[in-house]
């Protein structure tokens, strides 16, 4: 039974989807009855708490609160049942990093500038949910689980404390660009009762409350917590898994960790006073409209979003008229007294009563961004959704929720409603700053299923070619490729990018990534045929840059320099065209021209750890050991799960001081166990240290799985070295095997 909306007013009846066309036509009926008052009270959470709880790739029709019956989840269901649902809530783009920055600005994606989760950073002079609460005396502290939300992409400004630690990477790669939700809602809990040590919890059960702290700060404290579990790659521990597609089952998995949370949370009060915010950044297609996951399209498998607004004295209700997440920052605000930035896209929903006459711009520009696609922008308005492409798409909501009849030549509201997407579009704009996108930033993105480059198409006229329906197959093409080349897979990459360019051969990330997996493969001189192969009309500072590389990478220094000068000058805010520049003019002994270039990024960005390490190494071969330990321990300081940092810092510190150096190297053998020379100088070094016998294990482990081929004479070296060491008398014997 949908419970009745009883405030502190009459009661109001609240129309179902039973009750939609007597909605419709008593709005139609002149008469002078009061219009509709918003469920949520201004400032009847005036100095609560608040959490914001964010669950990526999560649809909306998966919710129990809105119809789902296969019990994926209860825990969004009870918070639902104490508080306002919103039938009608939209995200203003398919893509969890501008979809984010909705929601923390109260900002359509035209007016933050961040349109896509790999070529933006967020404007530092933008306000956010987290700088204006803690502007009002509230500890701010983030919880997210993938690197898609990495404090480099700007959401981390107003938070006291931004957790986007990720588990750390082994061998060089960077499969682990997420973490599972248990690990997320335990570090969540332990920020919000008090940043001190806690209790391990069960696997399974939350902390029973007499384990639980007590919360030790008495100002009022924001958490947003982000769950990444539902998203592609779906696999959810096994005891989620049977009787569930993977997609349900991630869900399942995410909202019981998000229970242990709420449990918890509970056990020590803590939510006593605390305003509970539940949404989702965007759904995923599952194949509707031949789409497998997310980005390309603004259909309502992937835009239409739960949210849920509950906590303290907030009542139950239901409200069914369309709100978005521009909506959400203004609501918190409003609801906990705090006076909200100026000039905001979104409105409080505690302050102003609902209306389905409002439009909600929505976007989806990854393709247009990153293949030189159609852009695709909309407007939904009244319970019709019109989608500006090529071809134009209009679809009644109400009758068709599918979207599966295009309307436009058949309704004549279709024009009315271009107008005004016209309108909202001619309204002023801002420009993101780039984000800085380095190979080890790329390749995490890549893991993700996004790709790390490329902020923009050459303007031109575009057809119905472009039309993104028109290239959804291509699109999956491209995306089975991509996931091919992250798993390791190369062979099956290539031949994929190699099909699609033949289709399409202006496809630039196809070919550029093309041209990544034959470098890869240690085949740069193929890369450069490649990328000089495609068409004129395709030349883009991407391609520029990808070329450059791979000359670099075939030898060819001299033409390597020129094509990224070229790339740096068509795209001087692009840093990962600057560092590569950099390290070709180090390689061609232009040291003093490197340094400047990697001065100057370092001046615009001091957190890049991929621009300090490629410093240390710079000075390290201009002998300047002293210089190159400085930038390396910056390296590592920024990130500390950088092996070829830790390994740099040995290099520079092993004559100056052997232990530094030994503890540099076990850092960066953790990080990368495969290094075989890595492995090499650090068993040689120990032997040669105080503690001989502590070199056994790495020279053993040398011995026994470095590649003959490659190490014959080292390892000659190496055994010689071990015999030298349990000569000493201080080390073990060899064990039997």
């Amino acid at each position: 039974m949908r419970p009745k909306a009883t405030r502190r007013r009459k009661k109001l009846k609240r129309a179902g989807a039973s009750g939609v066309l007597a909605t419709i036509i008593a709005a139609a009926v002149v008469c002078c009855s009061r219009a509709p008052q918003p469920l949520l009270v201004s400032g009847e959470l005036r100095g609560g708490n608040v959490l914001l709880i964010t669950t990526d790739t999560l649809r909306r029709d998966r919710v129990g609160a809105y119809g789902n019956r296969r019990g994926l989840t209860p825990t969004l269901d009870a918070i639902a049942a104490s508080g306002v649902r919103y039938d009608q809530a939209f995200s203003h783009a398919p893509m969890t990093l501008p979809a984010h920055t909705s929601i923390l600005t109260g900002l359509t994606p035209r007016r933050h500038g961040v349109r896509n989760n790999s070529g933006f950073r967020l404007d530092g002079a933008v306000p956010t949910l987290a700088t204006s609460l803690r502007s009002a005396g509230y500890r701010t502290g983030a919880f997210v689980g993938a690197f898609v939300l990495d404090g480099r992409f700007g959401l981390n400004r107003g938070f006291d404390r931004y957790d986007d630690r990720l588990p750390v990477a082994r061998a060089a790669t960077f499969q682990f660009a997420e973490r599972r939700a248990s690990e997320v809602v335990q570090a969540a809990g332990d920020w919000i009762l008090g940043n001190g040590p806690q209790p391990a919890a069960s696997s399974q059960q939350p902390l029973a409350r007499s384990q639980q702290p007590a919360v030790r700060s008495e100002r009022p404290w924001f958490a947003w917590v982000h769950l990444f579990d539902p998203h592609a790659p779906y696999d959810a521990p096994r005891e989620y898994r049977d009787g569930r597609a993977p997609y349900d089952a991630e869900i399942a998995y995410a909202d019981a960790m998000l229970g242990r949370l709420i449990d918890r949370l509970r056990a020590a009060h803590a939510l006593d006073r605390t305003l509970i915010v539940a949404t989702a950044d965007h759904g995923e297609s599952l194949g509707e409209h031949g789409e497998t996951t997310h980005g390309l399209f603004a259909y309502d498998a992937t835009i239409a979003v739960p949210l849920i607004v509950a906590g303290g004295p907030i009542r139950p209700g239901v409200a069914v008229d369309a709100v978005a997440h521009a909506d959400i920052l203004p609501t918190v605000l409003d609801l906990v007294g705090v006076a909200p930035p100026g000039d905001l896209d979104g409105r409080s929903l505690a302050a102003h009563a609902l209306s389905n006459d409002r439009p909600i711009y929505v976007e989806a520009l990854d393709a247009y961004l990153t293949r030189g696609w159609a852009p695709l922008r909309g407007v939904v308005q009244g319970g019709w959704k019109y989608i500006d492409l090529p071809d134009a798409e209009l679809y009644d909501l109400a009758r068709d929720p599918g979207e599966a009849n295009n309307l436009l030549d058949r309704d004549g509201r279709a024009e009315r409603l271009r107008r005004l997407l016209a309108q909202i579009e001619s309204t002023e704009s801002r420009t993101a700053p780039a984000a800085r996108i380095d190979a080890n930033a790329a390749a995490r993105l890549r893991s993700l299923g996004y790709l790390g480059a490329s902020r923009g198409a050459d303007a031109h006229l575009f057809t119905a070619a472009d039309d993104p329906k028109r290239l959804v197959t291509l699109n999956e093409r491209f995306n089975t490729a991509l996931t091919a080349f992250t798993e390791g897979r190369s062979d099956e990459a290539l031949s994929g990018f190699e099909a699609v360019l033949r289709q399409r051969p202006d496809f630039v990330t196809a070919r550029t990534s093309a041209a990544t997996v034959l470098m890869s493969a240690g085949r740069p001189k193929d890369a450069v045929a490649l990328l000089r192969a495609a068409p004129p009309d395709a030349a883009s500072p991407l391609l520029l840059a990808k070329l450059g590389a791979a000359m670099r990478e075939a030898g060819d220094l001299t033409d390597a320099a020129d094509a990224l000068e070229r790339a740096s000058r068509a795209n001087d805010q692009d840093p990962e065209i600057a560092n590569d520049l950099a390290v070709v003019y180090a390689r061609l002994g232009r040291v003093n021209d490197a340094r400047a270039v990697f001065r100057a990024l370092l001046s615009a960005d001091p957190g890049a750890a991929t621009t300090w390490y490629n410093l240390g190494v710079v000075e390290m071969q201009a002998h300047e050991s002293g210089r190159a330990a400085d930038a390396f321990r910056h390296a590592v300081a920024i990130d500390a799960s950088y092996g070829d940092a830790w390994n740099g810092l040995g290099a520079a510190l092993v004559q100056s001081d052997p232990d530094a150096a030994i503890a540099a190297w076990k850092h960066a053998e953790r990080l990368e166990p495969t290094d075989f020379d890595l492995l090499f100088n650090l068993g040689l070094t120990i032997a040669d240290s105080r503690n001989p016998a502590d070199a056994v294990p790495y020279l053993e482990r040398f011995v026994s799985q470095a590649p003959r081929s490659r190490y014959a004479n080292d390892v000659l070296r190496v055994e010689a070295a071990l015999r030298r060491v349990r000569a000493d008398g201080r080390a073990p014997a060899p064990r039997n095997p």
